[in-house]
């Protein structure tokens, strides 16, 4: 009988407002680690480009467009980062319907910009991760 490991994956989580000591931390970034991903936390646009730049591939980031001001801008940088430097998939939570977010997810190229709207993002990041944990290579162990 065999098994197929668990795929830990990176990823950028960013929000307007730092997790605080005594604040629970936001849903999806608490689904992200309890599933056992390496999550990192970004409180700005600039501190997501540069973790970005600097830690090598991402596979996820996910941007809270709720009271994240340069969130369009956020992911309009991210369509001018070399394709090596882009995360594998992106997943913006808004809670408001946002042409401009809307936009971006046509012009992503490979298409891999999800907008989802609030509360039902949690869902639609559990198919971002089915699909990025179908993409990776797994490991059978005996």
């Amino acid at each position: 009988m065999t098994a197929q490991e668990h795929t830990t994956l990176r990823a950028v989580f960013v929000q307007a407002q730092p997790a605080d000591a005594g604040v629970a931390p936001d849903p999806a970034f608490r689904l992200l680690s309890d599933m056992g991903h390496k999550v990192a936390s970004a409180e700005s646009t600039d501190d997501a480009m540069a973790m970005l730049r600097s830690r090598g591939p991402t596979d996820l980031m996910v941007v809270d467009a709720s009271g994240l001001p340069d969130a369009t801008r956020l992911a309009a940088q991210l369509m001018d980062l070399p394709p090596g430097a882009r995360p594998r998939q992106v997943a913006i939570f808004s809670d408001r319907a946002d042409d401009a977010l809307r936009a971006l997810r046509r012009r992503a190229s490979p298409p891999n910009v999800h907008v989802f709207l609030k509360p039902l993002h949690l869902h639609g990041l559990l198919g971002v991760l089915r699909n990025l944990e179908a993409d990776a290579p797994m490991e059978a162990t005996a």
